[in-house]
Formats: structure tokens, sequence, C-alpha cells
């Protein structure tokens, strides 16, 4: 696959030059594409965000999305997107965010027809608030209480290896990844008869046999394709094992971007690079620079440029499979035609 470049200033989130609104039409994917996995912060950016998500063929989006702003932008933009339930982050300093007021949120956004209940529980959460871990006792109220109604559990549960080599050297204060999956999949056998959602290949992209094992032994799990730079990085080294990997698991892998849109940090580049890098991994063969900088890269190499950013090379599923991860296997977990 060839690229056609074009624009001329360039960014961190465009470092080829790409025109995207036109490379977007070029796409070979014309079918049902539905994110399952955003975080849409606030009405004005979630209009740039369905701007972007029109020429990329995005139907509909699962949002990450606070308690007070769901009424809104649901008035704006309809069953183009449902909701995740999360905690008030911008609140973190503030007592009871974790705690009493999650699950107050919780039932708050039940009482908006929100079936899915996001548990961060990310190593770093360890320096905002002790019950972010994931089986700290208001976590296990927390799903609990999801649980009771009604609700999916979506669980971010670890982060790049390059980050537990570098941020979370200090393994006694944040653990080691296998230690975050073991908590896990305890949690997975006690709640056998809810369904989970691992977001970010249930932070594992680097091994793809650890998340087969997974799949095998836990039949209430799914997995999303969410964290862009991450996904390029990693999935690019192995692409065919990764095709085969969707191909052996379907209805189970789904497709998620994890793009943010946030009105005080959002440019259209930001968001059009992230659609661009992801469909290009899961439909090319392109095989090439990624247009994203990747600071995790220096992380392990600091003589690396600041501008640095992995080579992407396309998976290039075919189309059953295409179509099984864009829509059918999010469909069918959500329940939704």
């Amino acid at each position: 696959m060839q690229i056609r470049t074009g624009v001329t200033s360039v960014s961190p989130e465009n470092r080829l030059g790409i025109a995207y609104r036109q490379e977007a039409a070029r796409l070979p994917w014309t079918g049902r594409i539905w994110d399952a996995h955003v975080h849409l912060h606030d009405v004005e950016a979630a209009r740039l965000f369905f701007e972007v998500a029109d020429l990329f063929g995005i139907e509909r989006v699962w949002s990450m999305s606070p308690l007070q702003h769901v009424d809104e932008i649901k008035d704006q933009f309809g069953d183009r997107v449902r909701f995740i339930a999360v905690p008030n982050y911008k609140a973190h300093s503030q007592p009871g965010t974790f705690t009493t007021d999650w699950l107050k949120r919780i039932e708050g956004f039940a009482a908006k027809g929100v079936r899915v209940c996001k548990f961060w529980a990310a190593p770093r959460g360890r320096d905002i608030h002790p019950s972010l871990r994931l089986d700290s006792p208001t976590r296990l109220e927390a799903m609990h209480l999801a649980k009771s109604l009604g609700m999916k559990f979506m669980i971010h549960i670890a982060d790049p290896d390059t980050w537990f080599a570098t941020h979370y050297r200090d393994h006694r204060r944040y653990g080691r990844k296998a230690e975050h999956h073991k908590t896990f999949e305890r949690l997975l056998d006690e709640h056998h008869d809810v369904t989970w959602i691992a977001a970010h290949l249930a932070g594992d992209p680097e091994h793809l046999d650890r998340l087969q094992d997974l799949l095998d032994r836990h039949p209430n799990l799914y997995m999303d394709t969410a964290a862009t730079k991450w996904m390029v990085r990693e999935l690019s080294k192995h692409p065919d094992c990764f095709r085969a990997f969707c191909q052996r698991n379907p209805g189970r892998i789904i497709f998620g971007s994890d793009i943010v849109a946030d009105s005080d940090n959002i440019s259209f580049d930001l968001l059009a690079s992230r659609y661009w890098a992801l469909r290009t991994l899961l439909e090319t063969d392109y095989d090439g620079p990624s247009p994203i900088e990747d600071p995790d890269l220096r992380l392990v190499d600091p003589s690396l440029s600041a501008g640095a950013a992995p080579t992407l090379r396309g998976v290039r599923l075919d189309p059953a499979t295409l179509a099984t991860v864009y829509h059918g296997a999010v469909a069918r977990l959500h329940d939704e035609p």
C-alpha cells in the first residue's frame, strides 16, 4: 500500500505529512465500523470527533464520558454514542471520588441505561488512590454493585512492557505484569457469570500466546484493540501472529481506538491519526513508518530522536474477520442490532 502525502505542516500526530482527509477515502474497508472504546469528554470535543469519525466510517461508539455530560452528548449525537460508567477523574483529589461518589455514579449511569462499567486498574493508579487497585475493598464493592445492576465489566489491567521496564521499575510499588494478570484471573473466575472486556488486548499485546491462554480458559472474556501507539508498535512486530490470533478467536476481539476527545487538548490530526493508523494496521499490507511519534521508543533506547516512531506493518485481515472485529463482535457483545 502506498500513501499520499501533501500536508505542508507536520506534527507529532502527522510526522509524515499525510493528507488524512483524502487517505481516509482510500482505505479498503467499506462496511460497518463500531468503536467500542473512546473518551468523549464534552460536547464541543465530540463535534470534532464525529467529523473525523464520519471520514473514517465510524458509525457508532462506546464512550467513557463524565456522568454530568452524558445527557448533552446524547442529545447532540443520539444513537451514535453509547456510554460506559467511569469515576469523575477530574475530581481525583477530592475525598470520595473513588469511593462513595463512585458508587453513586455507578447507580447514576445505570439509571441512564448504561450497561458497561469501567474498572481502571493501571499500575499508575497506585499513585492516585489506594482504591484503584483491582482488588481493593472499594473496587470489589463497586463490582458487586455494577453486577447487581446488570452491567458488563471493562477492565484496564496493565500497561506496556516498556513501562514495566522503566516507569514501573519499583516492582514493590507497582507490581509486575504477571501479578496484575493473576488478580484479574481470580476475579474473572469469581465473576464468571459477568461479561468482561479487557481493554488494550488485556494490557499484553506483546505476548499473544498469553492472551490466547486467557481466552481459552475464560469464555466470558472479550478483548479490544484500543491504544493506537501501543498496538501499532507491538502488533507490527508479529502481524502474521496477530492475524492468526484474530482468526482463531472470532467474536472475541473487538475494535477500539482509545481516542480521547477533550476540548482542552484536541486537534483534527490527533483524532484522524488514530483511525488512520489502526485501520491501516488492520486492513492493509502497508509496511512503513507510523505517522505518530511514539515516546515509548526513547524509554528503552535514549539514543533515538525525540520524533521517533515505529514501523507500521499491516495485518491485512480477511474480509470475514474484519467484519467481525469491526462490527459483528461488538454487536453481539452489546446485544445491539
